[in-house]
């Protein structure tokens, strides 16, 4: 992994980049395998440009790019942000861990923000760029730490600040050691499943303060006052933990808009705490 460090070193995405043409064979991964990006309305992600093919004043391509495919009824024009002829990508779509491992970056580039994940022991390591926002700990790479799993949201889709069409979509790799090692992931991306988009409930939610009342925030809490960011409600049941709410803050809001969603879901009359 030290070769990631390396190829980013002085802000360069280099490692997002590959003129090499390996045929990429297909590895047998140990482990849960999911997509990168989850279901959007029903509609499964595809891969709308492939490994290694051509682009106009660029490498070859060094992995896939994620979108939705197109239905005739759809908004989005071609030649905006959220749709080209043949797919299109809504805002605020999570990306989504491809299998347990430990983040190893993730940080700004030029290419919007980045993460890359060792699965370790395995010798395999995930790269996904273009991410607008991130929703785990920003790291400098060999400084992460924090332990994912396979479908857990480590980011929400954006498009390349570089990139003149500004086009949404995700860029993933798969790498067999370091980005030397990538290979073409469509075909393995076969065989794993697409997970269903997070239920985004709301009108049916209990909303209640962090703590018992009259207790102060913690100083997590405090900390976010007049910040901006993302941020994501799980309810846990034992080891499990399902999303049930994705929120946001443009507005140097984060404190207040988090402190009303900290909430409750009743099932069959009892009270599930939300973290």
């Amino acid at each position: 992994m030290m070769a990631w460090w390396s190829l980013i070193a002085g802000g360069a995405l280099a490692a997002y980049l590959w003129t090499g043409r390996r045929r990429s064979p297909r590895p047998a991964l140990a482990g849960r395998w999911v997509w990168p990006v989850p279901t959007w309305q029903g509609r499964r992600p595809v891969v709308s440009s492939g490994f290694n093919s051509p682009r106009p004043g660029l490498p070859r391509h060094g992995g896939v790019d994620i979108m939705f495919p197109r239905f005739p009824n759809d908004s989005f024009a071609p030649g905006t942000p959220n749709g080209s002829k043949h797919h299109v990508m809504p805002d605020g779509v999570l990306v989504l861990a491809a299998s347990d491992g430990v983040i190893w970056s993730a940080m700004p580039t030029p290419r919007g923000h980045a993460v890359v994940i060792d699965h370790g022991p395995r010798k395999a390591a995930t790269f996904y760029a273009h991410l607008e926002k991130l929703l785990v700990p920003q790291a400098t790479p060999g400084h992460g730490g924090q332990r994912v799993r396979a479908g857990e949201p480590i980011g929400t889709i954006g498009f390349s600040p570089l990139d003149s069409e500004r086009l949404r979509h995700l860029h993933f790799e798969l790498w067999l050691g370091g980005p030397s090692d990538r290979i073409d992931p469509e075909a393995i991306m076969r065989t794993w499943p697409v997970l269903d988009e997070p239920a985004r409930r709301n009108a049916a939610l209990v909303f209640r303060p962090v703590g018992a009342s009259g207790d102060p925030y913690p100083d997590w809490v405090r900390d976010l006052d007049g910040k901006s960011g993302v941020y994501v409600i799980r309810e846990r049941r034992g080891e499990s933990a399902e999303i049930v709410y994705v929120g946001e803050s443009h507005t140097d809001r984060l404190y207040d808009t988090l402190t009303r969603h900290f909430q409750t879901v009743r099932h069959e009359a009892q009270e599930v705490p939300m973290t």
